[in-house]
């Protein structure tokens, strides 16, 4: 069994009204001809039958036989027969052209409606309403489903391997996926509930930004959820791991990560310099916790920075542990910026030399999306692209200078920690990938789905960087002309020659 992607774009460049309208009539004119040629294909299965019905009368009529019962067809039925023969084999040819054509406009009709962006948000409230599961973020602090939300954040640290014991919690978190934001809101507000609880607040006390209340009607509720926790973890993880980081430059035995060619390379980079640091490559001297900063010479002598951040590793001596992404997430600036991995990217950039206004690019999976889009709302740097990898980054205030790519798998459940969706604007693209199980011998129409790498024969957890590379490569085929701009952006900011890539990895000290 293999597995594949398919993509669907929302955000980036929009459309035109013009445009829009182009794109919608062609979606019809092409609904309208599947529609057409399913109609030919029945009228010639209903023709077949009728052929089969009279080949059977032809064959069994006494009168075509020279002698009843037992009798062999005469002469005279013989070629009538075989014209029905023909006829019926010509009925089941034009029954398979027309269904192929039939199949080829609607593949067509989904690619455009894809790659344009067009009715996602009608497909996803259709999502909800079909499973009677409120998309109200009130509605959803039932205790049902916060101990469905409990169970499904359980999952995440349990969900590494594709093993027999894994398959439960992958299935819930497929079946669960389109209302995994839904479900972390309502989460989110119970939290907050029960901490205005006991602290006996009352409506109207004296609200702020980070009032338990304020932050149940907010849309950032999750945000606002973890500042609450987050002034709880951060003392205790400080006393277990330390407060001081140890960042030293490390030097591995060849290249780990080379020029970015676009968004695309630059997911190969962030891949391979991920496995490459968890022991799933050959060992070159790379450890957890270690980020990568490329150095790249434009034309004119200037630099171009490309930062390149893994994903949570959970070590106990490392920055870039589970507690941090609770900090990440906070509704505070402060607090965004106190955590420890943020903390380590921001002293790598600063000793790497990059400048306050030198254009950089960062790419991140996981918690190094969120370090990225904290950094771009925080930081003093000059962030012109980020590109996140299964990251919840909605309700970070990006800078409005900067462009922001997401990936995001639906069934991965990370990216909807956030418990809300994305902007949608000409700088922010988000690209949804679907996981499916590859199907074998659909002929030989438009490409629909990108296949995944390195797949089991078991489900395996979205969250894994293969996953959304491919949903990235199948977004960027569909020729979308919001992909297209977000690349040509990415590739403008780093544009040069890649001159130097330090690895930085960085350890949690008393």
């Amino acid at each position: 069994m293999s597995w594949e992607v398919t993509s669907r774009v929302r955000g980036g460049v929009p459309l035109s009204v013009a445009d829009a309208q182009q794109f919608h009539a062609l979606i019809a004119t092409l609904t309208d001809t599947s529609r057409q040629f399913a109609a030919q294909s029945a009228a010639w299965a209903t023709l077949s039958d009728q052929l089969t019905r009279t080949r059977l009368h032809v064959s069994s009529c006494p009168v075509h036989r020279d002698s009843w019962p037992g009798g062999s067809l005469t002469a005279a039925a013989m070629p009538r027969l075989s014209f029905i023969v023909e006829l019926s084999r010509a009925c089941e040819a034009q029954i398979r052209v027309c269904s192929a054509i039939a199949q080829h406009m609607d593949a067509l009709t989904q690619l455009v409606a894809r790659a344009q962006g067009l009715y996602l948000d009608a497909e996803t409230k259709a999502a909800h309403a079909s499973a009677g599961i409120p998309t109200d973020p009130l509605s959803t602090a039932s205790s049902v489903l916060r101990g469905m939300a409990s169970d499904i954040l359980r999952s995440i640290g349990v969900v590494a391997t594709s093993d027999d014991k894994s398959q439960p919690l992958l299935d819930i978190l497929h079946t669960t996926s389109p209302y995994h934001q839904a479900l972390m809101r309502g989460f989110s507000i119970a939290v907050l509930a029960g901490i205005a609880r006991s602290r006996a607040i009352r409506p109207g006390s004296g609200m702020t930004a980070i009032d338990p209340l304020h932050g149940m009607l907010s849309r950032n509720s999750v945000n606002v959820a973890a500042e609450h926790l987050a002034s709880i973890s951060m003392q205790l993880n400080d006393r277990r791991q330390g407060n001081r980081i140890e960042l030293s430059r490390r030097y591995p035995a060849w290249q780990v990560t080379r020029q970015a060619d676009g968004v695309a390379g630059a997911i190969v980079q962030l891949r391979s310099l991920a496995e490459n640091q968890y022991g799933t490559n050959e060992d070159n001297g790379l450890s957890y916790a270690t980020i990568a900063i490329q150095r790249y010479r434009r034309m004119d002598g200037s630099a171009a920075w490309l930062v390149i951040i893994p994903g949570t590793d959970g070590h106990a001596d490392s920055p870039f542990g589970w507690p941090q992404n609770v900090e990440l997430m906070s509704s505070q600036a402060r607090t965004r910026m106190q955590a420890d991995s943020a903390r380590m990217v921001l002293e790598a950039m600063e000793r790497s030399g990059i400048g306050q206004d030198d254009p950089v690019a960062i790419i991140g999976h996981s918690q190094g999306g969120i370090v990225a889009a904290t950094l771009a709302s925080d930081s003093k740097y000059n962030i012109r692209h980020i590109v996140t990898a299964g990251s919840p980054v909605a309700n970070h205030p990006i800078s409005g200078d900067a462009w922001t790519t997401s990936i995001e798998m639906d069934d991965e459940l990370v990216p909807a920690l956030d418990g809300a969706a994305n902007p949608v604007g000409e700088r922010w693209l988000t690209i949804h990938g679907s996981v499916a199980e590859t199907v074998h011998g659909n002929g030989t129409g438009p490409v629909l789905a990108e296949p995944v790498p390195e797949t089991a024969d078991a489900r395996q957890m979205s969250h894994h960087l293969k996953f959304h590379q491919a949903a990235y490569a199948n977004a960027a085929a569909l020729g979308s002309g919001a992909v297209t701009s977000h690349d040509r952006h990415f590739r403008q900011v780093i544009a040069g020659e890649l001159e130097e890539t330090s690895y930085w990895q960085g350890r949690m000290m008393r």
